[in-house]
C-alpha cells in the first residue's frame, strides 16, 4: 500500500502530559513512541489484535517483537490454567488409547 494511502487512513490523536511527566521521558517524539507502544501492546495483551499485527503497526519485524512483548510483561504465549487443563485431558486420552493399541 503506498504510503500516501496509509497516511490518509491513519487518525491522529492528542494526549495531555504535564511537563514534570514529559521531562522524565525526554523529547515528545520519545513520549508519542511509549504511548504507540503500550496502546498497541495493550491490545495485543486484551487478544483485541494479533502479535504480527502488532508488529506491523509499530514498524517491527517478528523477529523483534518479543524483546518489545517481554519489556511490558507480556508473554509471547498466552497459556493459562484452562488451556493447561485442556491440554492434560487430551494427553490422558491420547496416552489412553496407545496403551490399548499395544
Amino acid at each position: 500500500m503506498p504510503c500516501e494511502t496509509r497516511r490518509q487512513m491513519m487518525k491522529t490523536i492528542q494526549v495531555e502530559m504535564p511537563d514534570e511527566v514529559m521531562s522524565l521521558v525526554g523529547s515528545a517524539k520519545a513520549v508519542e513512541q511509549e504511548a504507540k507502544e503500550a496502546f498497541v501492546l495493550n491490545l495485543v495483551r486484551k487478544g483485541t489484535i494479533s502479535k504480527a499485527k502488532a508488529a506491523e503497526l509499530l514498524g517491527l519485524s517478528l523477529w523483534q517483537l518479543p524483546e518489545l512483548l517481554a519489556r511490558y510483561e507480556i508473554p509471547w504465549f498466552a497459556y493459562g490454567p484452562h488451556e493447561l487443563e485442556e491440554d492434560l485431558g487430551r494427553l490422558a486420552a491420547y496416552e489412553l488409547r496407545q496403551g490399548k493399541n499395544k
